[in-house]
């Protein structure tokens, strides 16, 4: 039997760490928290060392873009899973030099589930 992949969902709107949370847990992940900015995931990760990290980019205090790294720093063997709205040149590019598979927002958490499952069996 496979271990459930446990998950921190960052993103500043509450709600969407809901909806991603609901997702993710009806397909059979853990989310075992959520925070609201790049620090918050930061501490949060440290703490709890989850499989993985949804991680928004484009958020008030510290961005994804400035967490990301650090969070790669103290979580090596952690995937992380970049999720925005907003994906212009410089986002693409960005994440491309980071190696962070970069998904779009939608209704349909499918690419995200498949994509955490990849990161995380490799």
């Amino acid at each position: 039997m496979m271990e459930v992949i446990r998950v921190v969902v960052v993103d500043d709107e509450r709600d969407v760490r809901t909806l991603l949370r609901l997702q993710l847990e009806s397909a059979g992940f853990s989310v075992v928290g959520e925070a609201a900015d790049g620090a918050e995931a930061i501490t949060m990760c440290k703490e709890l060392e989850p499989d993985a990290a949804v991680v928004d980019l484009l958020m008030p205090g510290t961005t994804g873009f400035e967490a990301i790294p650090e969070l790669r720093r103290t979580n090596p063997s952690m995937a992380i899973v970049a999720y925005t709205a907003v994906a212009g040149d410089f986002v693409r590019a960005e994440m491309a030099r980071l190696r962070i598979p970069l998904l779009l927002k939608s209704g349909d958490p499918a690419s995200l589930t498949t994509k955490l499952r990849e990161l995380v069996e490799d």
